[in-house]
């Protein structure tokens, strides 16, 4: 009798477990950006992405960005005038959006002036693209971390080649 009970007890506080669970899977994320749908294309103001970009690729690297600065659509994109609940994806409203482009020719430009010319050899070998996470990793002001990087690295060793440290500092005088 009291196995039956312990039983009872035991499935029936693991059905309940399972029932939280499952509910929690379902939860709505209340921070999502509800309502957002990029259009189908002809793409309107687009002035560093490829105008006959694919819908697949501009949403593939639109998610690679927020990512990679921890962020929402909403960050760069405007709220639309006519209906709150949409993005206006077209707008410039946003100074985000153009520092967002800047970023993308500073990254395209990287890529192809350090990478791209070795293709398919990347040198170095553990870095084979430079790309917004690189830096950022997810945090839009990554100067938060970066600022500390002097700190990392001694100026001089004396069982180091510092020979760049050395011709920076005579062309500084």
């Amino acid at each position: 009798m009291k196995l039956k009970k312990k039983l009872l007890a035991l499935s029936s506080a693991l059905g309940l477990l399972l029932l939280i669970l499952g509910l929690f899977a379902f939860k709505a994320d209340l921070n999502s950006d509800k309502g957002y749908v990029v259009p189908n294309g002809p793409w309107e103001n687009l002035k560093v992405l490829p105008q006959d970009i694919s819908k697949d690729s501009l949403e593939f690297l639109m998610n690679n960005y927020a990512t990679s600065l921890g962020v929402k659509c909403k960050h760069c994109h405007a709220v639309s005038k006519k209906d709150p609940t949409k993005l206006d994806f077209p707008s410039d409203a946003k100074m985000e959006k153009e520092i967002g482009r800047g970023m993308i020719k500073m990254t395209n430009e990287i890529n192809a002036t350090y990478f791209q010319p070795h293709f398919p050899d990347p040198k170095p070998e553990q870095v084979s693209v430079v790309n917004c996470v690189l830096c950022h990793r997810g945090t839009t002001n990554p100067e938060k971390y970066l600022a500390q990087m002097g700190a990392m690295y001694k100026t001089y060793d004396p069982d180091r080649d510092n020979r760049k440290e050395k011709f920076q500092e005579e062309m500084g005088k």
